[in-house]
Order: C-alpha cells, then structure tokens, then sequence
C-alpha cells in the first residue's frame, strides 16, 4: 500500500501466470545456453543421446552377464592352481612298488629243456599193455615247475618219424615243483603185439620228447619200445620218477 497526498493506492500486482511463465522461458534459455557451449566449444550430446548411450551400455552388460552364466561347464576356462598332493598319490607307488617282488617271486618258473636230462624207465608189461616211463630230472641250480603233457614222437635211425605223434592220455596232474636233483615223470602206452588186427610200427631208434610248456626237444634210446594196435599215448607228468 502506497500512500500520496493522505489517499491510499492499492499496488497493482502482474498476474502470478504470467510471472511463472517468464520464470520457465528464462530456465529455458539458460539451460539450452549451457547445453550448447560448455566453454571449451565442444558441444554437449543430447539428451536423448545419453539416454540411449546408457540403455545400450544397461544391454551390453545384461548380455556379457548372460553370456557367462550360460557358457557350458567344459568351455569355461579352467583353474590351474594345483591342488596339495593327497597322501594316496603318494603312498600308492611305494605299495605298488612292494607288491612287485612278492608277485615276482610267486610267479611260475618252467624248467626248460637246458635245465632237465631224459632218460628211460623200466618198461612194465601186463594185461595186453604196455607202459614205458620216461623221465626227467632238473640238473641246474634253482628249483623249476612242470605242468601237463609233453610232446612224444618216434623217431628212426635217419631222424624221420614214425607214424604220428603220442595222444593224451588221461587228466593233467597238479604242477611239479622240481628242485636241483628232483625227478618228475610221464608214461607212454601202447598195446601187446596182437592184441588188435592192427599192426605194429616200426622199431624206432630214439624217442623225442617235448617237455611241457617248452619248445626245445630231447631225446633218449627207444630200447625196445614199438607201437602196436594202433595205440600211442602219453600221460601227463607227475612227481617220481614212476617205478
């Protein structure tokens, strides 16, 4: 309120709306003012550009966590920090290493043709047939084993066969364990002269014998031992010396 000359005159005030909408153009401007210098003449991106700058920035983030999260199990690179040794990884080989002479020292050693001699038993004659032991002697130092049936063929003066081969005769026998002097033996068998209408072979000079397990053959004298009746058979070794 104003007075002059003692009379009272009411200020006029602008309209409040209008006031407001001078305030709003002014922020305006100084607000497209600052957008567009920054002072140094660059020019300050939109705002919309922000906008969109930070979705796809929001984007590329979600993806590269998506990515990650999804990558199977054996793509994602592994670790290569070793882990501290166990005691198992380290007591095994000794055990191992242990266990090797005792399984060694169980294994089977065949007596091989250089370690044994062959000689020829008394023959036994009964009943229609006849046995003829043949046996085998461990003439080296250390103590061998013999499992099953040899190999027996008669030979002649000329070294050729005669007829084939001795078949088996009977079960295998529970392995010969043979020290330095030990003896195991086998017989052959065959049939009294007439007893069949088959003949006799030939009288052999040698008898050739392979002992089991080995290919290195021996040989002994034939005596008077021939195939008759069309049987030749060899037993499986056994300990003694079969008389």
């Amino acid at each position: 309120m104003v007075q002059r000359n003692g009379t009272t005159t009411p200020r006029s005030r602008p309209p409040r709306p209008l006031a407001l909408c001078a305030l709003l153009v002014g922020a305006l401007a100084t607000a497209t003012a600052c957008g567009s210098d920054t002072g140094d003449g660059a020019s300050s991106p939109p705002a919309s550009s922000v906008a969109a700058a930070s979705s796809a920035a929001t984007t590329s983030s979600d993806t590269a966590t998506s990515s990650v999260s999804t990558t199977p199990r054996s793509e994602r690179p592994v670790s290569h920090s070793a882990k501290p040794p166990t005691a198992s990884a380290h007591t095994s080989p000794s055990h191992a290493s242990s266990s090797a002479p005792a399984a060694a020292s169980g294994a089977r050693r065949i007596c091989s043709k250089e370690q044994l001699t062959l000689t020829v038993g008394r023959m036994d004659v009964g009943a229609g047939n006849v046995y003829l032991p043949l046996v085998l002697t461990n003439k080296g130092t250390s103590t061998c084993t013999l499992t099953g049936f040899p190999g027996v063929s008669l030979l002649d003066s000329a070294g050729s066969a005669i007829g084939d081969p001795a078949t088996r005769r009977g079960p295998t026998h529970s392995t010969v364990s043979l020290p330095p002097g030990g003896s195991a033996s086998t017989s052959l068998h065959t049939l009294n002269e007439g007893m069949t209408d088959t003949p006799c072979r030939r009288t052999p000079a040698e008898i050739r014998a392979y002992p089991p397990d080995s290919f290195g053959a021996m040989k002994a004298p034939a005596r008077s031992f021939r195939v008759c009746g069309g049987v030749f058979e060899v037993e499986a070794v056994q300990s003694g010396t079969g008389t």
